[in-house]
């Protein structure tokens, strides 16, 4: 479950990791402001952030890069263009006409995902809601995404889709092998909303109406 998809030394990848930096800094600074307003009303979200579909998957192959050679990267690309297929005809059905991907709700998907492994909460529908309506501001263009290649942002796009669709079901199936296979998912949820937020994800909490900020007074009561 851990990510490596690119090697530095690829050209390519120099321009995901632009990609990947930029639209962090944009996650980070709207859980920030999530934080400071919290009690008020949350804006309406702006306009979401969408890139073209692209004829075949490109991220389920950079992850797998991550694996031995041979047929556990094979296995492992496999297993994550089953993801992205369930992401895209399950978690984002919406999307499948206009044949489009939504930037700003995959990421929502992808913080789910991980928080709920972490925390236990239940995602429904009405969170992934409100979390991407906290998360709007990711869905705003960083002059680094406007220069970026589009098959760069089509692979940041499947990227976020596949870890979230992996981590939710590997939550799940933990639940039943016991304490130490949940522990390990917990362990690279953690690691990766630590990547993506640059926050420690104990200092927020997934509640029903999205994201809220972690109060140690509160859990005493």
């Amino acid at each position: 479950m851990r990510s490596n998809a690119t090697p530095a030394a690829n050209p390519r990848s120099a321009r995901a990791v632009s990609v990947a930096t930029a639209v962090a800094a944009q996650v980070r600074q709207a859980v920030l402001d999530t934080i400071v307003r919290l009690g008020d009303d949350v804006p309406a979200a702006p306009a979401a952030l969408t890139v073209a579909r692209a004829r075949e998957p490109i991220a389920p192959a950079r992850l797998a890069q991550a694996h031995p050679g041979g047929a556990a990267r094979e296995e492992a690309r496999r297993l994550y263009e089953r993801c992205l297929a369930h992401y895209r005809s399950v978690v984002r059905a919406q999307d499948q006409a206009r044949e489009v991907d939504d930037v700003g709700a995959a990421v929502a998907a992808f913080v789910a995902a991980n928080l709920s492994a972490l925390q236990g909460t239940r995602v429904t529908p009405h969170t992934l809601s409100c979390l991407e309506r906290q998360l709007g501001g990711v869905a705003r263009l960083s002059s680094d995404w406007a220069r970026a290649p589009l098959r760069e942002r089509q692979a940041y796009f499947e990227q976020m889709a596949v870890l979230a669709v992996l981590v939710a079901e590997s939550s799940a199936q933990a639940v039943s092998q016991g304490a130490a296979a949940l522990a390990k998912v917990q362990c690279a949820a953690r690691g990766y909303l630590q990547q993506l937020l640059g926050l420690d994800p104990g200092l927020l909490v997934l509640g029903p109406d999205g994201l809220a900020a972690y109060s140690p007074a509160s859990s005493t009561n």
